[in-house]
């Protein structure tokens, strides 16, 4: 059995001049016009394509949410978008809407270079879920998506897709620091004779199209 499966981060969801901040479970932004831009974006690649989006998964937040609500729109599939919970962003505590330099002054340069470089989350500061729960979401969320034929995308946010990038970490030959993916980025895999292949990671949208044909 073969499974195709997009992974993607929602778009962008500040305008320009917007002040930027670290975005949580409890900052349920919306998308601007160009975040929903974008996940037209890949709908229409996936569209152009020669697959078809047979299932459709998504973080229950709005960013994530409408960003499915654009592939679908685009790509014209006829799946039912799936609301899944543990694609939810996760809960960053008191880092939770603050900018950079307002993180810096709480808990340190250095702290908040580890997160964003190394993944590493800082001493002193919950996030939610824990380490552990959130490893064993992207476990069991992987492992379901490679059990179900056809393709799938996967639509979330920045700290769950880390997750599955340490997982996949062995089949990622090169990638950002550790496991970023951009806003309207997405990550290609492929799941067959129980091994997954990465076959780009933080893919821009020109990068997907090209990196489709190559599983078709």
């Amino acid at each position: 059995m073969r499974s195709v499966v997009i992974l993607a981060r929602h778009g962008n969801t500040f305008e320009k001049g917007d002040k930027v901040v670290m975005v949580g479970a409890h900052e349920d932004l919306p998308l601007t016009a160009h975040g929903e831009e974008q996940g037209r974006d890949v709908g229409r690649v996936l569209r152009a394509s020669a697959l078809q989006l047979d299932h459709i998964l998504s973080g229950p937040l709005q960013r994530t949410r409408i960003f499915a609500e654009r592939v679908k729109e685009e790509s014209g599939a006829s799946c039912a978008i799936v609301l899944e919970p543990r694609l939810v962003e996760f809960d960053y505590g008191p880092w939770s809407g603050l900018s950079n330099d307002e993180i810096v002054a709480l808990s340190g340069e250095a702290a908040l270079h580890a997160w964003q470089e190394r993944g590493e989350r800082p001493s002193g500061i919950d996030f939610t879920p824990s380490a552990e729960q959130a490893r064993s979401d992207a476990q069991t969320l992987l492992q379901a998506v490679a059990s179900t034929p056809g393709t799938s995308i996967v639509v979330t946010s920045n700290g769950r897709l880390r997750e599955f990038g340490a997982l996949l970490s062995p089949s990622i030959d090169i990638c950002a620091a550790p496991y970023k993916v951009k806003t309207g980025h997405s990550c290609l895999l492929v799941h067959e004779n129980e091994r997954w292949a990465v076959i780009g990671w933080d893919l821009s949208i020109e990068q997907l199209q090209a990196a489709l044909v190559t599983v078709v």
